[in-house]
């Protein structure tokens, strides 16, 4: 039995998070309108992902190329399957750089130059070391990395 999603009017918590979403994620992603059937869980799991909010801090290009870094060293596929699918073509990935997310090195030449910093041991290397289990950074973090090398 699968859990069905809720549709609009939504609550006015819940309106308030979708009107923030990129507009590219319009209608909001069915994962998003299941857990707003109980705006607590969905304004829960939003809220530690603050990225993805308007205004962000942060290019969709360089969060995609974190991202697609740190979910390949975690080889966490279902997560980078879901940020190709969703996210490459708007972040302007070519299929060079999707692939060199997961077998690519920092130096590979598909990068672009302000990539490097987000692939290297002051990005996606220094945040997930092959093989860890868990993300040790939040926004915070990241930001700071992304900051310290320009």
């Amino acid at each position: 039995m699968r859990i069905a999603p809720v549709t609009a009017p939504f609550s006015p918590n819940v309106q308030a998070l979708f009107d923030r979403l990129p507009a590219s994620w319009s209608p909001p992603f069915k994962l998003f309108t299941v857990l707003a059937r109980d705006e607590r869980l969905l304004l829960r799991f939003t809220g530690s992902a603050v990225s993805y909010l308007e205004p962000s801090h942060v290019t969709v290009r360089q969060r995609e190329v974190l991202l697609l870094r740190v979910t390949a060293r975690c080889r966490c596929a279902n997560e980078w399957d879901m940020r190709v699918h969703y996210f490459a073509a708007e972040a302007g990935l070519c299929e060079a750089q999707v692939y060199a997310s997961v077998h690519g090195e920092a130096d590979d030449a598909s990068w672009q130059p302000d990539d490097t910093v987000l692939v290297t041991g002051r990005g996606g290397e220094k945040l997930m070391p092959v093989g860890e289990e868990r993300i040790p950074f939040d926004d915070v973090a990241v930001i700071q990395e992304l900051l310290s090398g320009m």
